[in-house]
């Protein structure tokens, strides 16, 4: 299933390169897909898919994003998670801006059912350079949180405060850096967020990209680690 969305999203993503050139500047965005299969000693096959699609068309712009994990070792699923990210920005002056955004997470392996959270804030471009990104964000919101058992914990319904940050660097013709980090303080509990990416042309609109990943909780349901961390290799389609 997974595979046959993302091979959806990526003729999409062909379709936009031969759109008119206004269509063109107005979207952009990047189809990945990992996949590592272990035969002999250890059977083991992980796969990774994401879509994220940026519309841009000042002063708003749009982000969505959708991904997808699963892990499996000796017939026995490992890991398996989707997540879902919108994000609406309505730039008010050159370097300023006010945010809405909206996340869904389910994690089969993390004792929760899902994660959602709404929030909205203020945002400021400290860096809008031909090679160099970085903005700043702060705003408050809600988090739900729906425990798989009971019995190892509590649903829970709490307003947060959230900080963030991402900076987007292209330090080569080639090759680029993006590093993402989010903090949610709520009363129950809190997230941090880590999210750093290499990507590197290889030949056209074709690309391989590491990322790093961690999320650490600090209260999570009873038998659960608070701390998750990915390393994913994966082949990027840019359009």
């Amino acid at each position: 299933m997974t595979i046959k969305y993302l091979a959806l999203a990526l003729s999409v993503a062909s379709a936009n390169v031969y759109a008119e050139d206004e269509a063109i500047k107005l979207w952009s965005g990047d189809v990945d897909f990992g996949y590592t299969n272990l035969t002999g000693n250890t059977e083991e096959s992980t796969m990774a898919g994401k879509v994220s699609v940026t519309r841009e068309n000042k002063p708003w712009k749009w982000d969505v994003i959708a991904e997808s994990l699963f892990s499996e070792t000796e017939d026995d699923r490992t890991a398996e998670k989707y997540m879902g990210f919108t994000r609406l920005a309505y730039n008010f002056t050159e370097k300023n801006y006010v945010f809405g955004r909206a996340t869904y997470e389910t994690d089969k392996f993390s004792g929760y059912d899902y994660q959602s959270t709404l929030t909205a804030g203020v945002g400021w471009n400290l860096y809008d350079l031909e090679t160099l990104d970085w903005d700043l964000e702060a705003g408050a919101g809600y988090r739900s949180s729906k425990v798989e058992d009971p019995a190892t914990g509590e649903d829970e319904d709490e307003p947060i405060v959230t900080l963030s940050t991402l900076v987007d660097w292209q330090f080569s013709e080639n090759a680029s850096f993006k590093q993402y980090l989010s903090y949610e303080k709520g009363d129950e509990s809190d997230i941090a967020y880590s999210r750093s990416e290499l990507k590197v042309q290889v030949i056209g609109a074709l690309a391989m990209k590491l990322s790093y990943n961690v999320k650490y909780q600090s209260e999570v349901p009873e038998g659960s680690e608070d701390t998750d961390t990915e390393t994913i290799v994966s082949v990027t389609y840019s359009f």
